[in-house]
């Protein structure tokens, strides 16, 4: 009889069923990104003078603004925290200035609305109305018209 000696480092393999995976952790899971939220267009609540929403990035949010012409601010989205904030008043210089940023610009006539935003990018939309001119606008991480930009930029520091 031959001598069989058993190899300590690998040990034996039971007949059977045999395992292609490597060691014993499990098979590795497959980072999936969450699907984004779909989102309705914003709307203009009633009585406001501006609705400004700032919603992507790479941990989806959603925040939103509206401005009445009292200078009454309110808040609203997906990442605000639990507790309501201190409401905050606008004054009649600050609306002026947003009047007039939008007749600046050409607001009213701006046709900026729709397309496919970019991944882990921001999307801002705009609805305003003053007397009969009343316009929606959205637009784009990197593809923000120049005119637009002092606009939302103003819009983004009165988000909370």
């Amino acid at each position: 009889m031959k001598d069989e000696k058993k190899d300590s480092t690998l040990g034996a393999i039971p007949p059977g069923k045999r395992d292609a995976r490597l060691g014993s952790k499990p098979a590795p899971k497959v980072h999936q990104k969450p699907a984004r939220p779909k989102i309705e267009p914003l709307q203009l609540p009633k009585g406001a003078l501006i609705a400004f929403r700032k919603s992507g990035g790479l941990k989806f949010s959603s925040r939103e603004t509206a401005i009445y012409p009292d200078g009454r601010v309110s808040y609203g989205g997906s990442d605000l925290p639990k507790q309501a904030s201190t409401p905050q008043k606008l004054g009649e210089a600050q609306i002026a200035e947003l009047r007039r940023m939008l007749d600046q610009n050409d607001f009213f006539r701006l046709r900026l609305a729709g397309g496919q935003q970019p991944p882990d990018s921001y999307a801002y939309e705009i609805v305003a109305q003053i007397d009969a001119k009343s316009n929606y606008v959205e637009v784009f991480d990197g593809k923000i018209p120049e005119s637009l930009m002092p606009l939302i930029q103003r819009l983004t520091k009165l988000l909370l």
